[in-house]
């Protein structure tokens, strides 16, 4: 498996909908590093990368999103500072526990499991206030969901 995203990759992101988009799970914050888990379009179906989600999972909405056009997001602070390659595409191993070990998930499209890193706390630029720190987390999610292919689909119940 590629160390790193082509420029021409295309990624499915599953999401609860549009307003809580592009939001880290607490899992995904806790994962080393913080990403917003995604999947490889060309190794995972939409209904492989939902069946890795808890059970009962009310995402539903799958959105597909260009790996170079996430790279290219730029966000200009209420400080006028304007910050770019902010956000990366990386490939991030789907680990599961088995028999008290954690292992590495072999399920069909576990291969694409990806992650979207940047969009965590810690990545905020230092120097901004509490409210320009989360305008700016907002403002990374808000462009993520204008980049989303309009030809999104809902995973049937």
């Amino acid at each position: 498996m590629p160390k790193d995203y082509g420029e021409k990759g295309k990624i499915l992101a599953i999401q609860l909908s549009e307003v809580k988009a592009f939001e880290l799970s607490s899992l995904d914050k806790k994962t080393p590093p913080p990403h917003l888990s995604v999947w490889d379009a060309s190794l995972t179906t939409a209904e492989q990368a939902y069946s890795f989600l808890q059970e009962n999972s009310p995402c539903k909405l799958v959105i597909r999103l260009n790996v170079a056009e996430i790279r290219k997001i730029e966000v200009v602070a209420e400080n006028t500072n304007k910050y770019s390659y902010l956000l990366d595409v990386i490939w991030m191993h789907l680990l599961k526990e088995s028999n008290g070990k954690t292992i590495r998930d072999c399920r069909p499209g576990a291969k694409g499991h990806s992650g979207i890193t940047g969009l965590d706390e810690e990545c905020t630029p230092e120097g901004l206030t509490n409210r320009q720190a989360k305008n700016f987390r907002k403002s990374l999610r808000f462009q993520l969901a204008e980049l989303a292919s309009k030809d999104h689909s809902l995973l049937d119940d």
